[in-house]
């Protein structure tokens, strides 16, 4: 009886371990599955941790500015009546924007140069443009001592808003204001081992000084577009300008181009297909050098029939086209270039040529021989160079920077070579000098279909002892580049150097 009360026992004993390991097992289930959910919730927290982190840091490097110098934010406006708004001054120190208090506290915006800036520099009566805009809450940030800034608010006195220092030259801009006289179009001008942009001029223009309502409305539906920004929102076929483009990519699929020739009759294709070289020009055997200098339309058409056009178009958007420029601080559009491999042979044909549906801003049409000039490399374009408190301490600092290298140093060299040869036997002779070297491309850009009408187009550069400068203008429906966009780029050139 005792055996089998042991036996017994002992089953008894093995059932509860049994339990009891399962009742463990469960436990360890349990706490096994609730760490889980806890590691899931802290992994989740985490994650969402560095996305807001990732947005705040996204935000202050590529929003805060642009939210900030929004003239709809209502900071500005609270700003406003605590500081005086700083004053936009030039390269060499004239105050091109800047703030006038009448007796009875009324505060003036005031322009000095009236439109010679207006389109760059921008306006506040009317909203707000140009810097006014970009740079507002920059220009009602005071940087001055904070004990002071609290002993000036404790006194009901408004503290001076910091200064914005740009890279604009009043002396060259007037020069090309001059040389422009009453004609349409833009002038850009850039240092291009830096990005900064000395001119930017686009004509015609408008006072920014007292616009009214019925000013600004009138401006605003004027046929010639007065408000718009034509150096970085005018869209032109770039005409022969763009046979830097047609040429780079021929040296790129083609290692022996120095041995290139081609005979010019005067035009190629027949009937409606059939384009000629300006004026009907035969210009006989010629080389790449010789064809790129006498901007010989039949030689880049024949030229751009046998390109690579998934490599044309990827050398085209490595300078910005069909895509925003890098410049932050205006409006701007995009250049376009669309040919494809759906293109027909006529459009391919025109596009090597700047014809066609290929349109180009003044700005971006610089960027090619910015970086030819540069040993291959693009600098970013700027107007802010820096910005300072009312007692001239640096408060920011732009930085130059490198946005792209779309050419080789062996690439930078030849283009540049064929763009002097321009000046030496070409279209651009104009620009033959003893004080500086020069070189560049002109071109007439025909914008009517079956219209001989023309705008004139010059895009180069100027250089001595090390000093560089390049110069892109476009003088709307006025003719041919060589006769009234490089007598203006002449100018800019004799100026500077």
């Amino acid at each position: 009886m005792a055996k089998k009360m042991s036996k017994i026992d002992k089953k008894i004993k093995q059932l509860e371990e049994k339990q009891e390991k399962k009742r463990l097992a469960q436990e360890k289930n349990i706490v096994k599955r609730r760490n889980q959910e806890m590691a899931l919730f802290t992994y989740l927290f985490i994650a969402l941790f560095l996305c807001m982190s990732g947005y705040i840091v996204y935000f202050v490097i590529h929003d805060a500015d642009r939210v900030l110098n929004n003239p709809q934010n209502k900071r500005q406006e609270l700003l406003a009546k605590r500081v005086t708004k700083g004053d936009i001054v030039s390269a060499d120190g004239k105050r091109l924007a800047y703030t006038k208090t009448g007796k009875s506290g009324q505060e003036t915006r005031v322009y000095p140069y009236r439109g010679l800036f207006a389109h760059v520099v921008g306006q506040t009566a009317q909203g707000a443009s140009g810097l006014e805009s970009t740079e507002g809450f920059t220009m009602l940030t005071s940087g001055i001592n904070p004990l002071k800034g609290m002993y000036n608010q404790i006194k009901g006195v408004k503290n001076p808003g910091n200064n914005v220092v740009t890279t604009l030259n009043l002396n060259l801009t007037q020069v090309a204001s001059s040389a422009m006289g009453s004609k349409k179009g833009a002038v850009v001008a850039m240092d291009p081992e830096t990005g900064k942009i000395l001119v930017m001029l686009s004509l015609p223009t408008y006072d920014p000084n007292n616009l009214t309502s019925s000013r600004w409305k009138k401006l605003s539906q004027d046929e010639d577009s007065v408000l718009y920004n034509r150096a970085t929102q005018g869209l032109y076929p770039p005409g022969s300008t763009f046979k830097l483009y047609t040429a780079l990519e021929f040296m790129r699929e083609n290692e022996d181009y120095k041995k290139f020739t081609y005979k010019c009759t005067g035009s190629i294709g027949t009937g409606n297909s059939k384009i000629s070289c300006y004026d009907g020009e035969v210009h006989g055997k010629v080389d790449l050098a010789t064809a790129f200098a006498e901007s010989c339309n039949s030689t880049f058409c024949s030229i751009a029939s046998g390109l690579d056009l998934t490599k044309w178009n990827k050398l085209c958007k490595s300078l910005y086209y069909n895509r925003a420029m890098p410049l932050d601080k205006l409006e701007q559009n995009s250049s376009r270039f669309s040919v494809s491999s759906d293109s027909e042979m006529g459009d391919v044909m025109q596009a090597g040529i700047g014809q066609g549906d290929t349109l180009v801003t003044p700005l971006q049409n610089s960027f090619l021989v910015a970086a030819a000039l540069n040993g291959g490399e693009l600098m970013k374009p700027y107007l802010v160079d820096h910005v300072e408190d009312v007692d001239g301490g640096i408060v920011s600092q732009t930085e130059i920077k490198k946005v792209a290298s779309p050419l080789s140093k062996k690439e930078a060299k030849a283009l540049k070579k064929l763009m002097r040869q321009t000046v030496l036997s070409g279209t651009a002779t104009a620009l033959a000098s003893s004080n500086y070297t020069a070189g560049g491309k002109t071109g007439s850009a025909e914008f009517h279909n079956g219209s001989k009408d023309s705008h004139a187009w010059f895009v180069g550069y100027g250089e001595k002892n090390g000093k560089k400068l390049v110069v892109s203008v476009v003088v709307e429906a006025a003719g041919t580049g060589s006769a009234y966009a490089v007598p203006v780029a002449r100018q800019i050139f004799d100026a500077y150097f």
